[in-house]
């Protein structure tokens, strides 16, 4: 998490509303050193809610951190590098605290949908391997779901489909941005270095360990890539939602 604290009060507040108690939910952020607005932040919601069972914020002083660019985001394999070792170090805490599931969530993302965890831990329950909801990776439309298909004639490399079934529950070799997994899945499978990002990396180590991964698409959670666009979003909401909401409408 990276100077995301124009985001982060309702980050939390999408958190604190999920229908699982938060006596069930422990938490663990990485932090850089030079963001202390971000950690201020973070210890203040610590020491205010005391029935948070984990909660743990590291400080990565050894990699360099980047703020997204307020017009979109430019990534390159240095970036992603970085993200391999943030994902990754996040990964070891959760194998050394054994949680039921691990929750990988992205801090610009939120959880609007009050029973977004507890759906997909059911998902989990029922026996997906991992699972996410439904978000879009570029700032505006709706062409970049947050799933991802392997070409057929380089199976390790990904492409979206021209149309995938959204609004309902369905496979999907790739998924990103926020993921549950189950045991066998977090303490399986790391972040690897793929040129298309981490999260590609990660679906195929997936994909060569027979995990199966779904995108749980009924469920959408808004992707906040700016400032900006927060202010927007604020004042009028998620179009991309209200364009989706006859398939949401019809779950």
């Amino acid at each position: 998490m990276y100077k995301r604290t124009w985001i982060l009060p309702h980050w939390i507040r999408c958190l604190v509303n999920q229908s699982i108690s938060f006596k069930d939910i422990g938490f663990v952020f990485e932090v850089s050193p030079d963001d202390t607005d971000t950690i201020s932040a973070l210890n203040s919601w610590k020491n205010f809610d005391k029935n948070i069972p984990y909660f743990e914020i590291k400080i990565r002083e050894d990699i360099p951190h980047f703020e997204h660019e307020s017009n979109g985001r430019q990534w390159n394999l240095s970036k992603y590098l970085n993200m391999v070792s943030l994902r990754n170090s996040l990964l070891r805490t959760v194998r050394d605290v054994q949680p039921e599931y691990y929750f990988s969530l992205d801090s610009d993302i939120l959880l609007t949908n009050p029973n977004t965890i507890e759906l997909l831990i059911a998902h989990i329950k029922s026996g997906a391997d991992a699972v996410n909801p439904l978000m879009f990776m570029t700032p505006m439309g709706t062409l970049y779901p947050s799933v991802m298909s392997w070409r057929k004639d380089n199976p390790e490399k990904a492409y979206r489909q021209e149309k995938y079934n959204l609004g309902t529950y369905f496979r999907s070799d790739v998924i990103m941005a926020a993921k549950m997994m189950n045991k066998d899945v977090y303490n399986t499978i790391d972040y690897s270095l793929h040129e298309q990002g981490e999260d590609v990396g990660w679906s195929l180590s997936c994909k060569k360990q027979d995990f199966k991964l779904d995108c749980a698409s009924y469920i959408y959670a808004p992707h906040i890539m700016s400032e900006a666009f927060y202010q927007s979003f604020l004042q009028n909401g998620d179009e991309r939602y209200k364009s989706l909401s006859d398939n949401y409408a019809k779950v």
